[in-house]
């Protein structure tokens, strides 16, 4: 079993075993094109991805991470998620790593100081390249035990994603909402999930859009 875990408040990291991340804050950090806006503009959506949030409150109340996955450059990405998120520990074992065509292989997850019913993170699976995004999300869903409530297609900075927003039955938090934003680099297949109980969606469903819509895989 490689256990790892890492720090958000500071440069770098934390280290434990073979495997582990690299998580810092980006100095590069600002708005980005289809991320900032006028927020009343898309909010009322409930999968929003125009105009989320206003570039003050992006600058002052979020934060871009960058994170390297089991210190292996071709899984560097970017992600902006507010400042309040710490991580938590993450295990992933050598044998999952070697099958990680077989079940989705957790990357990241960041959750509020405090809090354990609101979760966004981030997972990637090997696939063949016959596997669309569509199917791959309908296949998935079906899967998982989840149900659609939205749907829709769209390009995210750049990326062709498939974004949908799930309910499913929690015996621990009731019913709960997930928005998961599905997209492709060559073989793999990068899941971003933010979840949180079904009525606190209103309030959580900024951040899960500035996740979504920030997400960028862009591997080294």
């Amino acid at each position: 079993m490689v256990r790892f875990s890492l720090s958000i408040g500071g440069v770098v990291v934390l280290v434990a075993g073979v495997t582990w991340l690299v998580l810092q804050r980006n100095p590069m950090a600002g708005p980005r094109p289809g991320v900032a806006g006028r927020p009343e503009a898309g909010m009322e959506d409930l999968l929003p991805y125009t105009n989320v949030i206003s570039p003050e409150d992006l600058k002052n109340q979020y934060m871009e991470l960058r994170v390297t996955p089991y210190n292996d450059p071709k899984f560097y990405f970017e992600i902006t998620v507010p400042r309040n998120f710490e991580s938590r520990p993450v295990q992933v074992t050598r044998q999952q790593l070697r099958e990680d065509d077989q079940t989705p292989v957790p990357m990241v997850e960041l959750a509020p100081r405090g809090v354990d019913d609101v979760l966004i993170e981030a997972r990637y699976l090997r696939v063949p390249e016959r596997v669309t995004r569509d199917r791959f999300m309908t296949v998935y869903v079906e899967k998982s035990g989840f149900q659609f409530v939205k749907r829709q297609r769209g390009e995210f900075q750049g990326r062709q994603v498939e974004d949908a927003l799930l309910r499913m039955k929690s015996p621990k938090f009731g019913t709960t909402l997930t928005r998961l934003t599905v997209s492709r680099r060559g073989e793999f297949m990068f899941m971003v999930a933010g979840s949180c109980r079904e009525e606190e969606y209103p309030k959580w469903k900024q951040a899960f859009a500035v996740a979504a819509l920030s997400f960028n895989p862009v591997g080294k």
